[in-house]
């Protein structure tokens, strides 16, 4: 049976703040915020700029999973998921591959909805109907957001592993008494 231990994977810093930034948004738009509102236009700019943020850390200076070239997903990555969740295995660090694929679509779904939102407020926007595509992207995002959370429960139970701790900040240890350095 597989060990219940801490997971000691985490994302760096960076993913996790554009991760939490993102869904923040995402909150604050779809369920919190008023649309037409200044404040939906601004958290809707602030989005774009969180995943531009995150692409550009993971073609610059990111590392190992982070970095854009990992989260390509392949024919392997899915045989690997499959036998991972058929055997119980615990979760490996990064993402399966249909995580990786779902990174992606999010991206997308997030930059659409925001780009349509924007679009929709110009005239040729206006004349295209984006208002239509907006709501159509929004209506996908939220599809997409409740199959991540769904995705996250079932194979953290699966794999008998919290996969949410991985984007949560990194409890530090306490030191004993005996461990800490002497006051002078």
């Amino acid at each position: 049976m597989p060990s219940r231990k801490a997971d000691p994977f985490h994302w760096d810093g960076l993913v996790r703040l554009t991760h939490w930034g993102v869904a923040a948004v995402c909150i604050g738009n779809l369920w919190l915020n008023e649309a037409g509102e200044e404040w939906h236009e601004w958290l809707g700019y602030g989005a774009m700029a969180l995943i531009g943020l995150r692409l550009l850390w993971g073609l610059t200076l990111a590392r190992g999973h982070a970095r854009l070239r990992a989260l390509i997903p392949s024919r392997d990555d899915f045989r690997q998921q499959a036998v991972a969740l058929r055997e119980r295995a615990p979760a490996a660090p990064g993402h399966h591959g249909s995580g990786k694929l779902a990174v992606w679509v999010l991206w997308l779904l997030v930059l659409a909805t925001a780009g349509s939102g924007w679009f929709q407020n110009t005239e040729t926007g206006f004349e295209l109907g984006a208002d239509d595509w907006h709501e159509w992207c929004t209506w996908a995002l939220q599809a997409m957001i409740a199959l991540h959370l769904c995705a996250i429960v079932y194979t953290s139970w699966r794999q008998r592993s919290n996969l949410v701790t991985r984007m949560l900040p990194r409890r530090r240890r306490q030191v004993s008494q005996h461990q800490q350095e002497p006051h002078f």
